[in-house]
């Protein structure tokens, strides 16, 4: 096994808990292809790219999710001939902020809305909070129609100048014919935060971060 595969198996472990860390030292084969797809619905979900998810729906064996995960973190590794890979130093920093700031109720942050916005963009440089009026259907009060009323909802908006983006995204942001600044508004409420404006950039951020280590 290389010095890669070996670190992209210490990236399973975690995820096998304790029955497949006592396999391991006890020389039998630990289940990492169920590992990887559980590794998979994480907050890694937020960098994977269609293509991969066609190959990751091929894995069997252990040797296949090893692969998998050793050729995943090197296509976003921005200096692969260097020890270490910063991009996944970050990943990890910003998955453990968006837990920490971000959780729902029986949501860990890092799944979340604001929390997939985080991980891709880091923190935003201008965050500001108001309210703004929605349209909602409810039933009818003499059990008829139902009507439309309007309630104030809690609104959080994180703004980016291009300046404040990875240059490959901001790239890829002109080539979308889309202006700076860029704007991700959420709805806030108490059982929970929805991203209503502003997914598109999230969406190219995750291809941003492929290119980056391809350049």
């Amino acid at each position: 096994m290389t010095g890669a595969a070996r670190r992209a198996m210490a990236c399973l472990l975690p995820l096998l808990g304790a029955a497949g860390w006592l396999s391991c030292r006890s020389g039998a084969p630990p289940q990492a292809a169920a590992a990887v797809a559980e590794w998979a619905a994480g907050p890694t979900r937020w960098l994977i790219l269609p293509d991969e998810e066609k190959q990751l729906r091929r894995i069997r064996t252990n040797q296949e999710a090893v692969a998998f995960m050793e050729a995943f973190w090197r296509r976003r590794d921005p200096d692969p001939e260097r020890p270490g890979n910063p991009f996944v130093q970050t990943f990890y920093q910003r998955v453990e902020a968006a837990d920490r700031l971000y959780g729902e109720p029986g949501v860990r942050g890092s799944l979340t809305d604001r929390g997939r916005a985080l991980i891709l963009l880091g923190p935003p440089p201008n965050l500001a909070v108001g309210q703004r009026p929605v349209a909602a259907w409810e039933p009818g009060r003499t059990g008829g129609r139902p009507v439309a009323e309007t309630r104030k909802v809690k609104v959080e908006s994180w703004t980016y100048g291009l300046a404040d983006l990875p240059p490959e995204l901001a790239a890829l942001w002109k080539e979308e014919d889309h202006g700076a600044p860029v704007t991700l508004t959420f709805v806030v409420e108490p059982n929970g935060t929805t991203l209503i404006e502003g997914g598109k950039v999230l969406d190219l951020a995750a291809r941003a971060a492929v290119r980056a280590a391809g350049k």
